[in-house]
């Protein structure tokens, strides 16, 4: 089965959600850009303020697509906008009294408009700066890789997704540091405060919006480029390639997991081989669309020669983009000796060691992925109930999480319920307030179709 169809519709609707990413979010920095000039600065915080609910209330809804949307430009001009909106009360709060003046010397006018391009410029210039020197992965990413699982993190859409993300936000940089430059040349030097006049329109309303619109056209273009590139090339591309499914399990042993430490080397362009440890038992299928533990459970005697393990379903990784999904199964074995005479080779490795190995970077990409998972969901389904809400009275208690343990929890992995209550639960910052909003939003993906874009 090869689903070219499907995936051409999957990858055209990646591709050019990107663009729409893009054209909503930044709009709403070009709709703040051209109010701001035409209203009292007494309304400018309160229209900040709307402005981000709104961008809330879009975000939810397009989290409810068929294919994987990429939340974190969404999430960056969200915070845009909040610290706009702190710097519009700061500024209108110090500037209330009689005798304040402005930068360039004049008086502070109360009664005209505060340009907000002058503030949102440099903000948005410091907030993508920011975003783009922050090494760890940020909580909308982490979150989103785990509710879409191995496929879409380490596969095609997460890496498009990561690359464009920073082009998009190298380019935001871009033009903010312009209109910086431009905008605050023309503030310090031309501008009066007693009125507008064209001038001021221009450098103050006009450019903003131009810019804006030709961004889109060029990114358009980009994403136009893009999806003849993936979408329209030879027969040998992904999306004629055929489909798969790859089967992965997790061996345990008592309190230790088995690693194979010589089959999966990475080898790179520069000649540097980097080790990363990976379970020994994965095999690769024709793409399925399920995959039980019965059936799993013959292909691990196939692929180990060990007959007498437990197999247990662990979680899926869906991708309805490319149709590569995964499929992550315990296999439990009562004494570690059956792997000398087995199929599948390797080393036993405690909790401690794997935290070790993984600090190192030296286990692989799916490993990880299932390692955080397990640990999320089983902390988060130890500590609290399903309303967030603690098991114990003590505040900030975790309780001890072992690999041993694991074939005992009657647990759902698959369930991302337990990966919310995990980050938003009784011990967390603003519990009730970000509960609120989240069963808002949920409230906000229930009430929106589910649709694909642009296909």
């Amino acid at each position: 089965m090869f689903h070219s169809h499907q995936r051409r519709e999957g990858l055209s609707a990646a591709i050019f959600g990107l663009w729409r990413n893009w054209t909503i979010a930044i709009g709403f920095l070009a709709v703040l850009s051209f109010v701001s000039p035409l209203i009292s600065q007494v309304w400018l915080a309160p229209v900040c303020a709307v402005l981000f609910l709104a961008l809330q209330v879009v975000r939810a809804a397009m989290n409810n697509q068929t294919v994987p949307v990429c939340s974190r430009l969404y999430k960056e001009v969200s915070v845009i906008i909040l610290v706009i909106t702190c710097v519009v009360l700061v500024r209108y709060f110090i500037t209330g009294g009689d005798g304040s003046f402005e930068l360039t010397g004049q008086p502070v006018n109360s009664k005209g408009p505060l340009l907000g391009i002058l503030i949102s410029a440099p903000v948005t210039a410091l907030v993508t700066a920011f975003f783009l020197l922050q090494r760890r992965e940020p909580l909308v990413c982490q979150l989103c890789h785990l509710r879409y699982g191995n496929v879409v993190k380490n596969g095609f859409i997460g890496m498009l997704y990561q690359r464009e993300w920073r082009y998009q936000t190298r380019l935001l940089m871009v033009l903010s540091l312009i209109l910086t430059v431009v905008d605050w040349t023309y503030y310090l030097c031309h501008y009066i405060n007693v009125n507008l006049n064209r001038a001021d329109y221009f450098f103050f309303l006009w450019l903003p919006l131009s810019l804006y619109v030709i961004s889109l056209l060029y990114l358009g273009w980009r994403y136009y480029s893009l999806w003849v590139f993936y979408c329209h090339n030879d027969e040998g591309h992904l999306v004629e390639n055929p489909s798969s499914t790859t089967v992965r399990f997790l061996v345990i042993c008592d309190d230790k997991v088995l690693l194979d430490i010589r089959r999966t080397d990475k080898f790179f362009n520069n000649g540097v081989v980097i080790k990363q440890f990976d379970t020994p038992a994965v095999a690769t299928l024709p793409y399925q669309e399920r995959y039980d533990a019965g059936r799993a459970a013959e292909l691990f005697r196939q692929i180990s020669g060990i007959r007498d393990a437990e197999i247990r379903p662990m979680y899926d990784s869906p991708d309805n983009v490319t149709y590569r999904n995964i499929f992550h199964f315990f296999a439990f074995i009562g004494n570690p000796d059956e792997i000398t005479e087995s199929k599948i080779q390797g080393e036993w490795f405690s909790l401690g060691e794997l935290r070790q190995l993984m600090n190192q970077h030296l286990t692989g990409n799916d490993f990880n992925s299932e390692m955080a998972r397990i640990y999320r969901i089983a902390m988060a389904w130890k500590t609290y109930d399903r309303e967030g809400r603690r098991l114990y009275k003590f505040k900030h208690y975790r309780p001890t999480f072992r690999i041993k343990d694991i074939r005992n929890w009657e647990v759902d992995y698959n369930d991302g319920h337990w990966l919310t209550v995990g980050r938003l639960n009784e011990d967390s910052h603003l519990f009730r307030l970000r509960r609120f909003l989240k069963r808002l939003e949920d409230k906000i993906r229930r009430h929106t179709p589910m649709t694909n874009l642009f296909t």
